[in-house]
């Protein structure tokens, strides 16, 4: 029986463990936010989606990292951009915890968590030309742009 598993690099299976952290702590945000409101059964019920999609997105790093690689090579890695997500993310997490906000003000934070995933998720496209690593990633962009839409409209629906 001949292994057809595509080998990645440490590295790269680094990168997809610190994208499903950041998946992750996007989760955990948004279950925040779905506790604050959970009298508003609609706004509940759309943190909890959003919430999920993150989940979701956070298992398939997982599983693209088990399935795509167990090479030991490029052992220092170190990507900057993905730790600055991961730091702004754990950042956002602590200053929510300690206030009550409003809904426009979640809307608003959450705009700005999926833009920065966004820009990450097109960044990573080009960067992994492995062809199930850059579908991963444009998967996760697709989703993002429906974050995105999603908080516009409902941003836009509270003015």
């Amino acid at each position: 029986m001949t292994n057809n598993t595509v080998k990645l690099p440490l590295n790269k299976i680094h990168a997809l463990d610190t994208c499903s952290l950041i998946e992750e702590r996007c989760a955990h945000i948004y279950r925040h936010f779905e506790r604050m409101f959970s009298d508003e059964p609609d706004i509940e019920a759309l943190w909890h989606k959003i919430a999920n999609d993150e989940d979701n997105h956070a298992a398939q790093f997982k599983l693209a990292a088990l399935h795509l690689g167990d090479n030991n090579k490029d052992i220092d890695f170190k990507d900057k951009k993905l730790t600055s997500v991961l730091d702004k993310l754990d950042s956002i997490h602590r200053a929510i915890e300690a206030k009550q906000l409003s809904i426009s003000e979640t809307f608003e934070i959450a705009l700005v968590i999926e833009m920065d995933l966004a820009e990450r998720h097109i960044e990573s496209i080009i960067t992994y030309r492995d062809h199930g690593l850059s579908d991963l990633f444009l998967k996760m962009e697709k989703y993002d742009q429906g974050h995105l839409e999603l908080l516009q409209n409902a941003i836009d629906s509270l003015r």
